[in-house]
């Protein structure tokens, strides 16, 4: 039963919480002027906590950069020229429109035909096969052959991974394409053959380095009238029937075409605060965090459906929650007199629904040093506990309880006086900033009352957490922060199977986790999984894969694409950037 203090703590967690996922705070995108008022919330509260600021300059702020959205710049041109002499000038918006994940360029070539611009090896399928498209304009359906077929789909369930833009992209590259137009399939053109507009794949860092546009299927159609008296649906249909593919050069077409996309760099900051310990440990440290920023008016990751205009996602348990919970138990620790035990560092972070930025960004630049820190505890998402369906108990997931030697007896213990139904979870990776300290050797905790269907979306609301059911989340968490910063022996780190995020895309994988680097071509590796091939090899944190057999590896989306085309037991040569070296690491992949 609650008593009067619980009432009070709550009452306090639910103003705090109310504010985050308020208007004011606009969905604390990272776009936003509301997420820098959250912010100047958070560390008020630090400080009214006694927190010391965690940064230079007596400041409680963490800058760092991230990619911003990107914005269209004029002019945007595309200009047909035919066999006739004919020219066409398209008018953008009506006949045409640049993606937002386009690159910046001016072309004028030849117009080249590449059906879906797919290849596979076990359907012996490819596109490319027979047609030279270097330096050429390249014309590319969306999505796939048979994409309608739900008993014969293109190439079973790597169907997704040929569809993908990002895919399409990466071969068109490879291929040395100067540019894209893409078109609509007959499935996707239903009713006015919609333009993707420019802003839906504006966010993040941009996938392709050459022009890419999106033509109407009539404007696509006129090219291979005149050239191969077909069409469109034709060509689609006899693909559908066998299966092979139907590519062509569009003799006497070509493009002229201009476009300038601007990628910012924005301006964000982790929120980070420093309560000294004392005693015999208090050089060593415990990190607690959250992020605390959100999805703003929702913009390509929000997950609800039929939006008609830009809308605030509230974010209150993804993650106003977790945020509100940090905020607490900075209050609850800084009211300790004379504490005896280690250092605590309150965070939280921004940028993580865009990648971790945040964690990943204060693991680089820690306020204290990583070596000094014994562990780090993550909430994300802590603010809608349900009774389990069977045992009626209040359900939570702790990840992480494999990460050092007692961590899973210790959850278990503490969790005596609680009687949680925990839903445990040996790894330390996983999608929230726990993994980024993970892969830096510390053994972490990560709380989670599990997914609904208000997540990222803009019913995600204040009103819906559960405010009783967060404060014994935050309750739970203070025994366990009181416990691992008075026990005498440092937690020692395990690595577990499986504990990063390994990307490959539907083919074998690394075993690294993925970055992007701002000023250089390749893929940045930010951190390796023991055990798997990279680690194998000897591939390190910050090496720059900038070549897959041979291939050239531009940015993540590429290899992606290059690791599809192997199998487990393939040793490939990877070839890394290291510092200003280039080492070819014969990688087995298993």
């Amino acid at each position: 039963t609650a008593t009067a203090a619980d009432d009070a703590i709550e009452a306090r967690m639910r103003k705090d919480i109310t504010f985050l996922a308020s208007d004011e705070c606009e969905g604390r995108g990272v776009e936003t002027k509301g997420i820098n008022k959250a912010a100047d919330f958070i560390a008020d509260e630090f400080k009214k906590a006694g927190l010391k600021p965690g940064n230079a300059q007596d400041s409680y702020f963490q800058p760092f950069t991230m990619p911003g959205t990107a914005t269209l710049e004029t002019p945007t041109t595309l200009v047909l020229k035919g066999p006739l002499g004919q020219k066409i000038e398209l008018e953008r918006g009506k006949d045409f429109q640049a993606f937002g994940n386009s690159g910046s360029g001016k072309v004028s070539a030849d117009v080249v035909f590449a059906g879906f611009g797919a290849e596979s090896k076990r359907l012996k399928y490819d596109d490319y096969a027979g047609l030279d498209v270097e330096g050429k304009v390249v014309v590319i359906l969306r999505n796939v052959p048979r994409a309608d077929s739900k008993d014969a789909p293109f190439d079973g369930d790597a169907s997704a991974n040929h569809s993908s833009l990002a895919t399409k992209i990466v071969n068109a590259d490879l291929h040395k394409a100067a540019a894209v137009l893409f078109v609509n399939s007959r499935t996707m053109a239903v009713g006015a053959d919609p333009l993707v507009a420019f802003k839906d794949h504006a966010q993040g860092m941009g996938s392709a380095k050459m022009p890419v546009f999106h033509v109407k299927r009539s404007v696509a159609d006129q090219m291979l009238q005149a050239s191969q008296d077909t069409t469109l649906k034709d060509l689609e249909k006899e693909v559908d029937r066998n299966l092979k593919p139907r590519n062509a050069a569009l003799k006497d077409w070509s493009a002229t075409l201009e476009v300038t996309v601007k990628r910012p760099r924005l301006d964000v900051k982790n929120v980070v605060g420093i309560l000294e310990g004392s005693g015999p440990l208090a050089k060593e440290t415990l990190v607690i965090g959250a992020h605390y920023d959100h999805l703003g008016y929702g913009q390509s990751f929000s997950l609800a459906k039929n939006l008609k205009k830009p809308t605030i996602h509230y974010g209150a348990d993804d993650n106003g929650s977790g945020t509100t919970a940090v905020i607490e138990l900075a209050r609850r620790f800084g009211a300790m007199k004379e504490r005896q035990g280690r250092r605590l560092v309150f965070v939280t972070f921004s940028g993580e629904e865009s990648g971790l930025l945040g964690s990943v960004h204060y693991c680089k630049k820690p306020a204290v040093p990583l070596e000094d820190t014994v562990a780090m505890i993550n909430l994300d998402m802590v603010g809608r506990l349900r009774p389990h369906p069977e045992t009626k108990k209040d359900t939570i997931q702790v990840w992480g309880t494999g990460t050092s030697t007692h961590f899973d007896q210790l959850i278990e213990s503490l969790n005596e006086n609680y009687h949680f139904h925990l839903k445990k979870v040996t790894t330390g990776g996983g999608p929230s900033d726990h993994a980024s300290f993970y892969e830096k050797k510390l053994p972490v905790f990560f709380f989670f009352t599990e997914d609904h269907p208000d997540y990222h979306r803009p019913t995600d609301t204040a009103d819906k957490i559960n405010v009783p059911g967060m404060r014994k989340v935050c309750d739970l968490t203070q025994d366990l922060i009181g416990h691992l910063t008075t026990v005498k022996e440092r937690p020692n780190y395990i690595a577990v199977a499986g504990a990063s995020r390994p990307v490959g895309g539907g083919g074998p994988t690394l075993g690294v986790r993925p970055g992007y680097a701002e000023d250089k071509e390749g893929m940045l590796i930010e951190g390796v999984v023991e055990g798997r091939p990279a680690a194998k090899a000897g591939m390190k944190a910050g090496d720059l894969i900038v070549d897959v057999e041979g291939k050239p590896v531009k940015n993540i989306e590429a290899y992606m694409v290059l690791m599809r085309q192997f199998k487990l037991g393939d040793t490939i040569n990877v070839t890394v950037l290291r510092g200003d070296k280039k080492v070819k690491l014969p990688v087995k992949l298993e």
